[in-house]
């Protein structure tokens, strides 16, 4: 009986925690398809996480579980306090029953703390952008970002595109990396599941009729036209970067000399 009990409290705590959402499926704020290779997908409910991490207080670590909405590891957390919520498990994750710390003022893993007390050459994922926002970088399954230097307010952080970035040092940060580092290597195996992910079949212009789609029609497997063209007609793939972007400075300059 005090199983049973256990079970249904837990799961009415879970319940609490999950909310429903509306997927767009490809569509602008419209209601128009933008993106035909969209739509569909079998109905999700989202997890409410935390992603602040300023709690200090000791938790206890209920489960783990795998959200469909996100790639790594969360967990189900009850504090001190008797606040109950769901985060993103870190790469070595503590084991269910375990003791979980919110947020610490100095350097540990595994525990949420100000970029300030993190010294350099240390990875660090779940990292806020702003201070008290929330948390917006190095989120997916087995990210991190690596601390390069500190300046006098801003921590300068190599991301994994290998894109530089200055953060306050006051924005909360988690050290280490996102659990399910191996998340990379799944295998989608057959075209129904990647159906109920709502992605639908991409089917190339060249093996379209002429009436569908301007790449259409010739004999066999042929090439598109020298012009690679949308459905509706209109260039694409051009202009290249560079060119674009003097094409820009052109444009600005012809305007504040007003020729």
């Amino acid at each position: 009986m005090f199983k049973n009990m256990k079970k249904y409290f837990i799961y009415r705590i879970k319940k609490k925690l999950t909310i429903g959402f509306s997927k767009r499926a490809g569509r602008n704020f419209f209601g128009r398809k933008t993106i035909f290779t969209q739509s569909g997908g079998v109905f999700v409910k989202l997890r409410v996480l935390d992603f602040k991490r300023i709690l200090h207080c000791n938790g206890l670590l209920l489960s783990i579980e795998k959200d469909i909405n996100r790639t790594g590891y969360i967990g189900l957390i009850c504090y001190e306090n008797g606040l109950y919520t769901y985060i993103l498990l870190p790469l070595n994750y503590v084991n269910i029953g375990s003791y979980v710390y919110g947020f610490k003022n100095l350097f540990a893993m595994n525990y949420s703390t100000f970029l300030l007390n993190i010294p350099t050459g240390n990875f660090v994922h779940h990292i806020e952008v702003k201070p008290s926002k929330g948390a917006k970088l190095a989120r997916a399954a087995g990210c991190s970002s690596f601390i390069i230097s500190s300046e006098d307010l801003k921590v300068v952080l190599k991301m994994n595109s290998g894109w530089l970035l200055k953060i306050s040092k006051f924005c909360v940060a988690v050290v280490g990396a996102v659990s399910n580092n191996e998340n990379y290597f799944t295998r989608v195996e057959k075209a129904g599941k990647n159906r109920n992910l709502g992605w639908r079949p991409k089917v190339r212009g060249v093996a379209m009729n002429p009436c569908d789609h301007p790449h259409g029609g010739g004999e066999g497997t042929g090439s598109p036209p020298r012009a690679h063209k949308t459905p509706w007609g209109k260039l694409t793939k051009v202009p290249t970067k560079r060119k674009k972007k003097i094409f820009i400075k052109k444009k600005k300059f012809l305007k504040n000399f007003n020729f």
